[in-house]
């Protein structure tokens, strides 16, 4: 195999510094940055650094690290058989873009209420604002908790994640909107709260958040305020969890309309490291804390309602997306399973119902190594601990937490962990498309 064209390459990444995210050193995609970016990359201990992007997306693309003026994109373009693959290129005929989106998320209060609108209403808000939705692209995505337990153990033991992901039941939605005054004042109509509460459907639920939704920040901050009072000096007005997380978010966006419309609205989710969730495009979430790898079809598209200024928010395409299906947390996990391209079974699959990508997570101890078999499509990998060898095709990087490599299809990938005889394990991180 020519040089011209290799196998293994050894990609720089796109950092985005978002106010959500975690400042400095604090941070794991700035600790990351080093070997994603490069040691000349400032970290800066009072700046956010929300996430690292690894893909062709023209939002945050990744170059060569060797080669920092070419693309990822125009490397694919140059010769897109060899580097997306003949069975991508036949599913999506001419195609130079990698069909996912690879990111290391590092999260310290809660990103925007949103959504990721599909196909349909992706193409539709491409057409209408350009500039705004530069893709028509529809934006499903899993997120696996990679990091640490949260400080304090506030949520439960080894939670390494929370977030709001998805409706409620209907039925613990009514209780809330019975039980919590300030609530229904919120929502400022009680003909919808009463044909919510009398008969709950997917329509009468879209009433009364999309209505909770549009109130002007006015009258929505005296009455978040009052509830925060409320809970403050009478403890058991709220059960301790939903207390704590009107708190929170209080804390967070103070008298935001986001307190109402996640807290009562939407499933809290706790994850431990190793546990992910799958969310698809139409769903509401809102992510709140912790680190997380998070992959998604090649998209940044994204409709915003709550936890950003009023000139930012999108509420009336936000409520027209949403599917209102309403299901309890447990549906909105997505279970680790043995890979079967693991040779050494050494690496987990989450698979979510897309065809755009699988993610993989391949850990090494002591002196293990581990073979992947060839895919049909790229693969991006990011060493997220440890120091881990990569070979294909005779072609050897060794690399440190934060490097970020991209495989050819077709290949076979050879896994060592550079720190056999130490303590520290080998992690990596994979986003696969073709499996």
């Amino acid at each position: 195999m020519s040089q011209e064209h290799p196998n293994l390459i050894r990609l720089k990444g796109f950092v985005q510094q978002y106010d959500w995210g975690k400042t400095g050193s604090a941070s794991l995609a700035a600790r990351l940055s080093r070997h994603a970016l490069g040691p000349d990359f400032p970290v800066e201990e009072t700046e956010s650094y929300a996430e690292i992007w690894m893909g062709t997306h023209q939002n945050g693309p990744a170059h060569l690290f060797d080669d920092p003026s070419t693309s990822l994109h125009d490397l694919i373009a140059s010769n897109p058989q060899h580097y997306l693959g003949d069975a991508l290129l036949k599913k999506w005929k001419g195609e130079t873009h990698v069909p996912f989106l690879f990111k290391v998320l590092s999260i310290e209060k809660a990103l925007p209420l949103q959504v990721h609108p599909d196909r349909a209403l992706a193409e539709e808000l491409a057409r209408k604002d350009p500039e705004t939705f530069v893709d028509p692209n529809h934006k499903p995505e899993i997120a696996v908790c990679i990091g640490d337990p949260l400080d304090g153990g506030a949520w439960g033991e080894d939670v390494a994640f929370t977030g709001f992901v998805g409706f409620k039941p209907v039925d613990d939605i009514c209780k809330s909107i019975v039980s919590v005054p300030e609530l229904r004042q919120a929502i400022g109509d009680e003909d919808a709260v009463a044909a919510f509460t009398k008969k709950p459907s997917r329509d009468t639920l879209k009433n009364i958040y999309g209505t909770l939704l549009s109130r002007p920040q006015d009258a929505i901050a005296p009455l978040v305020r009052a509830l925060v009072d409320r809970i403050s000096q009478y403890p058991g007005a709220l059960e301790p969890e939903t207390a704590q997380l009107v708190r929170t978010v209080d804390a967070q966006y103070p008298g935001d309309a986001g307190v109402l419309s996640t807290v009562f609205f939407l499933n809290f989710v706790k994850l431990r490291r190793g546990e992910a969730v799958y969310i698809g495009a139409d769903e509401v979430h809102a992510y709140l804390a912790g680190d997380i790898i998070e992959c998604m079809a090649v998209s940044d598209n994204v409709l915003n309602a709550a936890f950003v200024p009023p000139r930012a928010r999108q509420t009336a395409d936000f409520v027209r997306a949403l599917t209102f299906t309403a299901r309890d947390a447990a549906h909105w996990r997505l279970l680790a399973q043995p890979y079967a391209k693991s040779r050494s079974g050494r690496t987990l699959v989450y698979d979510p119902p897309v065809e755009e990508f699988v993610v993989l997570g391949t850990r090494l101890e002591g002196s293990q190594q581990e073979t992947l078999a060839a895919v049909d499509g790229p693969t991006i990998g990011i060493v997220t601990a440890g120091a881990v060898r990569v070979t294909v095709k005779g072609e050897v990087l060794d690399l440190e937490a934060g490097a970020i490599v991209y495989v050819v299809p077709g290949n076979v990938i050879l896994l060592e962990n550079l720190q056999a005889g130490g303590a520290q394990r080998g992690e990596m991180w994979w986003a696969a498309a073709g499996v």
